[in-house]
């Protein structure tokens, strides 16, 4: 079969039929013929860019388009995205302390939702470690920011855990927010080395 890749034609194996549906064997694509060096970045029909389930509709898949980036610079992006995120913890914690007085339910919640998005963060950097360049402190600042997690998710007192989160959990934040950028200046000085 073959399939387009940064515009330019390439021959894959890959049986069409075995798999059930386009996007999980652009998957394969991706395992087989890109991964470690690159990653799918997005998918092009007619030189446009196409949500993923769009792709399902599609009979004809030499109309696609597969545009990659280098694996280094797809998670360089996350931990960018990473560190935006990070930056509104504050504001919902200030969230969290006002409708904890109104709903403890409403509270755990947004809890609930502030912890996950912060384990996301580390789920990122844990899942790409191996394509990033190693930094000191790496695994020390992984354990310190899960267990801020974990003993969030641990606290059921209301009042306790508000003075958690204002003071332990939110300073845990920052220092893992420091931590990613001490890391992304790393990469980008590591690109500007090799490049």
């Amino acid at each position: 079969m073959k399939l387009k890749i940064d515009g330019k034609e390439h021959k894959v194996k890959i049986e069409k039929q075995k798999y059930k549906n386009l996007k999980e064997m652009l998957r394969l694509v991706e395992f087989k013929y890109l991964f470690p060096e690159r990653v799918i970045k997005s998918i092009e029909v007619g030189g446009k860019a196409v949500h993923p389930d769009y792709l399902d509709n599609l009979n004809d898949i030499s109309e696609i388009n597969i545009i990659t980036d280098s694996t280094v610079n797809f998670l360089k992006n996350h931990i960018e995205l990473s560190i935006i995120a990070l930056d509104s913890v504050s504001g919902a914690i200030e969230m969290v302390i006002e409708t904890s007085e109104a709903s403890e339910d409403l509270a755990k919640l947004h809890i609930d939702y502030i912890a996950s998005s912060v384990m996301k963060t580390v789920e990122i950097l844990e899942k790409g470690s191996i394509f990033l360049p190693i930094v000191e402190g790496t695994d020390e600042a992984i354990l310190e920011i899960e267990e801020k997690i974990l003993r969030l998710s641990e606290i059921k007192e209301a009042d306790e855990m508000v003075e958690f989160m204002k003071s332990d959990f939110l300073n845990g934040v920052e220092k893992w927010k420091a931590f990613l950028l001490k890391l992304l200046s790393t990469i980008n000085s590591s690109s500007m080395e090799t490049h």
